[in-house]
């Protein structure tokens, strides 16, 4: 398949219809409500799916090694986004951004695993227990390197901040529904009409209508950056895509199967923008939300979607 067909992926092109729709001034409008709702049916639907798989699958061998790989990466991008960025941002932006960075996006994810299964390639079961294990370290560590240089009353301990980080909503529903797939499956009972309701037709149908939603969402936040710092618009450009290389390289290396590789990918190459903000907004209240928000909203997440699937696709089965 190459990078053209790719591109002319549904959920692709309904996130460039919603995107242009804010750009011409359109007043395109989709109610919070309704957002929330299928936000929350694309997270259980996606654990649920990965559960069913996991049954199946034996965590073991590739899975245990690409579970170590992301948490070896959740570690490095903080790092490396602190001394990269602390001089010229502070302590606490440089922080929160390598925590954005070393998270992932759920979204992302749940697009480029449509993606797969719209062209019928396989992945495993372990890669969604991959995206739960990526949701938090990232963040834990940027908070505790932030407090370790950073001074003053009301610092929230680290106790506190692991518990809000593993008590998000969204991660309760990813491993809620994966554990909920994985059981029904060894009762034999996951082929029933809740099958229907998280698969097929309906997980595109929402997974498109939430992407049209995120192209209006996007298309605001690519207003806020006409005055935007350039080392900014450039690290959420560039830290991604060299991410995304070291996960294929070490793809490649371990032999990975090309779903599972290019799912692992885009983990490494995307970032947070539900669930590090909400956390961060609270347990890092010196850092710039407008800062590291706009940078995976506005710069990482568009371009991970309408250049990234395709191109880390082709990649993947040209190099892996």
């Amino acid at each position: 398949m190459d990078i053209l067909t790719t591109l002319l992926n549904p959920g692709v092109l309904f996130f460039i219809l919603g995107l242009i729709a804010i750009l011409v001034n359109s007043n395109l409008s989709i109610p919070e409500s309704v957002v929330k709702f299928v936000s929350i049916y694309l997270m259980l639907s996606i654990g649920f799916k990965g559960g069913v798989s996991l049954h199946g699958t034996s965590i073991l061998g590739d899975g245990l090694m690409i579970i170590g790989i992301i948490i070896a990466m959740s570690a490095f991008v903080p790092i490396y986004s602190y001394f990269l960025l602390k001089k010229k941002l502070g302590v606490a932006d440089a922080c929160a951004i390598g925590a954005t960075y070393g998270s992932n996006s759920t979204l992302t994810y749940i697009t480029a695993a449509g993606f797969l299964t719209s062209i019928g390639v396989a992945y495993d079961g372990y890669m969604t227990v991959a995206l739960v294990v990526m949701e938090t370290p990232a963040i834990i560590l940027s908070v505790v390197m932030a407090q370790l240089s950073l001074k003053g009353p009301g610092r929230r301990s680290t106790k506190a901040v692991v518990k809000e980080a593993i008590t998000d909503g969204t991660l309760i529903v990813l491993v809620g529904s994966m554990v909920i797939g994985y059981l029904l499956t060894a009762l034999g009972t996951e082929k029933s009409p809740l099958a229907t309701f998280i698969s097929g037709d309906m997980f595109t149908g929402m997974l498109v209508f939430f992407l049209l939603y995120m192209g209006t969402v996007v298309g605001k936040k690519i207003k806020e950056i006409e005055s935007f710092p350039m080392i900014l618009v450039v690290f959420s450009i560039v830290a991604p895509i060299v991410n995304g290389v070291i996960a294929i390289l070490i793809s490649k290396a371990c032999g990975f199967d090309h779903g599972d590789a290019f799912l692992l990918t885009i983990l490494c190459a995307s970032a947070s923008y539900i669930v590090a903000p909400a956390i961060l907004k609270d347990t890092l209240p010196e850092a710039n939300p407008a800062k590291y928000l706009t940078m995976s909203m506005g710069i990482t997440f568009p371009l991970n979607i309408v250049i990234g699937i395709p191109v880390y696709w082709w990649a993947v089965q040209k190099f892996v």
